[in-house]
């Protein structure tokens, strides 16, 4: 693997994280300005391996490969500054005199841990308590009191006033919705009530959320204890639930290689169509379709197509968070598996894997929660193994009904979670020096390496 391509994940993070924090406009600059000036001396390497003063074909193709990564992370970091700017909420009026806003919704609404409706919405106009109307732009996060769970695409009409950069909405009407709203309500709610039951259970609504990406009842317990111990991309819909899915495929159609295929697709569109356009599930689908791109360079061509084509999904904690983790497996983990493998075994590329996920993530929960678990590195792939237990669990509830036997399993299953990251809880926390020590374990393993191999040679050139 070309070592460019770990420095372009690094740099892919650091633009994604900057997003989240609405910052991308201030710090991307930055970057890209940083670029700018390691690109002169690039480009001119490049000029002189041409010019015949550097023959060394192997160097020329270093030369031209690295050219071409800093003209992508270039393109890249002004592709940010533009989707920052885009999403900026900017109106003809002062905030504080607004009463109404018109808009699309853009993703499917949730509640909060408090029980209030929240949304975001992509602004058409806006409009003064006295009946002036004006343009609008941008995205706009909204919170109220409605019960309904309003789907993406929604165009609806909000009456209140704005709290700081948040608009508080004390009346809601829909003005136009397609079809496609229509259908996927109807699906979600016969779902649901197939899902459901005549009871209500915690384990089961879990199930719900995992293959249906409601919330429908606000954050649970576990999603609380989840997002403490650093877990919450566990519990958001990603790739692995979307591995789930499309191995259905496979499990149906048997050896037949194209007929699984687009099953597969089949598959997977259902579900992202059911769920909604939600930001990880975003990213996973985009990788999915491009699974023919080998991993390394698809990485950074869903990272573009994602700002192009749905914006407004870049500037969610998930988005980032799945995007880390993926840069972080894609990139990093083969090198510190080639590290561990040795002292681990078979455990490497598991370690490896988890390991690779907290050195590109622990700074942005830092920077979100002012701490990180250091347990998160064995709770994270075992509550990833639980969720998808538990999702295999609802796709049983909801092709056979409530089985005693499956409603059991889910909810021992549940059971199993809920305990993990009450145990995870009670180790304690660790700041930037535990990150220190954590970036140090690889390293002082790759001296360790690099000393032992030197001893080998010596010994064998001795011999």
């Amino acid at each position: 693997m070309h070592p460019g391509y770990l420095f372009l994940s690094v740099m892919l993070s650091l633009l994604s994280a900057t997003m989240v924090f609405h910052a991308a406009g201030r710090l991307s600059t930055i970057v890209v300005h940083a670029i700018l000036i390691s690109f002169l001396p690039a480009g001119g390497s490049l000029f002189l391996s041409f010019s015949g003063l550097c023959r060394d074909s192997s160097r020329k193709a270093l030369f031209i490969h690295c050219h071409l990564l800093c003209m992508c992370l270039l393109a890249c970091s002004l592709l940010c500054v533009s989707v920052n700017r885009s999403l900026d909420a900017d109106f003809c009026f002062e905030r504080q005199y607004i009463r109404v806003l018109e808009g699309r919704v853009v993703y499917d609404s949730s509640f909060t841990e408090s029980g209030n409706h929240f949304m975001r919405i992509q602004l058409t106009s806006c409009a003064l308590s006295g009946g002036d109307t004006g343009q609008a732009s941008g995205v706009v996060p909204v919170v109220g009191k409605e019960k309904a769970v309003l789907s993406a695409g929604l165009d609806v009409r909000l009456e209140g006033s704005f709290e700081g950069e948040i608009f508080v909405c004390d009346s809601l009407s829909v003005t136009r919705r397609s079809i496609l709203n229509d259908w996927r309500e109807r699906i979600i709610g016969l779902l649901e009530r197939r899902l459901l039951g005549e009871e209500y259970d915690r384990s089961v609504l879990l199930s719900i959320r995992l293959l249906l990406g409601r919330a429908d009842s606000g954050r649970t317990d576990i999603q609380e204890k989840a997002a403490e111990c650093g877990c919450a991309h566990v519990l958001a819909l990603s790739g692995m639930h979307l591995g789930i899915i499309a191995s259905l495929g496979t499990l149906v159609s048997g050896k037949r290689r194209r007929v699984a295929q687009v099953l597969s697709s089949l598959l997977v569109a259902s579900f992202v169509f059911i769920a909604g356009p939600r930001a990880s599930l975003v990213r996973a689908a985009l990788f999915f379709m491009l699974s023919r791109i080998p991993a390394e360079r698809r990485t950074a061509i869903v990272f573009v197509i994602q700002c192009v084509l749905f914006p407004f999904t870049m500037v969610e904690a998930g988005c980032c968070y799945g995007y880390l983790a993926v840069f972080a497996i894609v990139h990093l983990s083969p090198y510190l598996d080639g590290i561990l493998h040795q002292y681990v075994g078979r455990l490497s590329k598991l370690v490896s894997a988890s390991l690779a996920v907290l050195v590109f993530s622990v700074p942005f929960q830092m920077a979100m929660n002012g701490f990180w678990c250091p347990a998160v590195i064995i709770a994270s792939p075992v509550s990833g193994l639980l969720a998808g237990l538990s999702m295999v669990m609802g796709l049983l509830l909801l092709a056979f009904g409530h089985l005693s036997p499956v409603v059991w399993a889910d909810r021992v299953v549940y059971k199993a979670m809920d305990r993990l990251f009450d145990l995870m809880l009670g180790l304690p926390h660790a700041r930037w020096g535990g990150y220190a020590i954590l970036l140090a374990v690889p390293v002082l393993l790759f001296v360790l390496n690099r000393i032992i191999a030197g001893h080998v040679i010596k010994k064998k050139r001795a011999s």
